[in-house]
């Protein structure tokens, strides 16, 4: 079985471009992601992973995404070798996708323009003051 689930956010814009005689779109980006855990510095290592979709997500990736967006992908692990103009073998590894979707809106988020009802804290609970609970 090959499925990835990845979340990241894209390093630069998508590149859409459509395969000579069969039309399909195909766009490329990176999507950095932090690893888990945290250096001893307070740091953390990013991954910049690459990622090509095929078809109508291709032409969404291009028409609605940006660098910075928040996305989630399902796709599968690709790896494709070539040889270089001197003759040496490379291998090239992406995700393959053709499932796409934005987690965040194209507006950039402020702390300012957050909704917080009133009586709430900023986690969204509100306190309760009742000595009838029985915890």
């Amino acid at each position: 079985m090959n499925n990835v689930v990845l979340v990241g956010r894209l390093t630069k814009d998508p590149e859409l471009r459509y395969i000579p005689g069969t039309g399909t779109a195909v766009a490329n980006f990176n999507l950095a992601i932090d690893r888990d855990y945290t250096k001893k510095d307070g740091t953390k290592d990013t991954d910049f992973i690459p990622v090509e979709v095929i078809g109508k997500g291709a032409e969404f990736c291009a028409n609605y995404l940006q660098k910075g967006r928040l996305v989630g992908i399902q796709g599968s692990i690709r790896v494709d070798n070539y040889k270089t103009q001197q003759g040496e073998n490379r291998t090239f590894t992406k995700v393959h996708t053709m499932k796409v979707n934005a987690l965040d809106s194209k507006k950039e988020n402020h702390e300012n323009d957050r909704f917080e009802p009133a009586g709430l804290d900023p986690q969204g609970f509100q306190a309760i003051e009742d000595d009838d609970l029985p915890f």
